[in-house]
């Protein structure tokens, strides 16, 4: 039988060198305005902080599935959010790709092997908390059992991928974008949760990606 994650994996990391630059940019034409890079703010003189996410694909009820989280409340600019599951680089990570590896399995309890990820995709900037964040993708060939830190997560959200294309898959919402300050984001309505920010970005590269796959490679067997 073939390994239809091997060949989803593939096909992800081969559009990744081929699409890359194209995929990020339409993304980025996706949102409202032109989000600040990391090299505007270091001119700035802003000391950046750095962190990878990494958005696992695993199959569930006969097709891809993808995981989010809502984060826990705590003193911070990202309390209550909901993101991919990842966080702050630790001076013994020997490098992004394992700060991935080593957050997921804090955070939802699964400790997949290394050579399991791969990516990454275009790393983005966060101005409120700083961060410039790498995200990774990892392709498992079952749905784990999560096993949650509840001081980090409140909620795990699982989410059809095929449920982020089309039109009405992304929608303007009002956001709180500053305290006191709405504006209408682009937002994923998920599982009652509105994805937006930096989240919505890195899935809408994502799924720049997922659209160029072939059918054969984005359904289940």
């Amino acid at each position: 039988m073939k390994d239809a994650g091997l060949d989803l994996r593939e096909a992800l990391s081969k559009s990744l060198v081929e699409n890359g630059s194209a995929a990020a940019a339409l993304a980025d034409r996706a949102m409202p305005y032109a989000r600040p890079s990391r090299d505007t703010a270091e001119e700035q003189g802003i000391s950046i902080r750095f962190a990878a996410v990494l958005l696992v694909i695993y199959p569930m009820h006969g097709s891809w599935h993808g995981l989010l989280m809502q984060r826990t409340q705590y003193p911070g600019v990202h309390s209550g959010q909901v993101s991919i599951p990842g966080g702050e680089r630790e001076v013994t990570d020997e490098d992004l790709m394992e700060t991935a590896w080593r957050e997921f399995n804090e955070e939802v309890g699964v400790a997949m092997a290394t050579e399991a990820i791969f990516g990454p995709l275009s790393e983005r900037f966060i101005p409120p908390s700083r961060f410039a964040v790498t995200p990774y993708l990892s392709i498992l060939p079952q749905r784990p059992n999560w096993n949650v830190d509840p001081k980090e997560v409140a909620s795990i959200i699982e989410f059809s991928i095929e449920s982020l294309l089309g039109e009405q898959a992304m929608r303007p919402v009002s956001m709180e974008v500053s305290p006191g300050i709405h504006h209408p984001m682009p937002a994923y309505p998920i599982q009652g949760h509105e994805v937006w920010g930096a989240t919505a970005l890195i899935l809408t590269e994502f799924m720049e990606h997922w659209k160029l796959l072939p059918e054969a490679v984005r359904n289940m067997p």
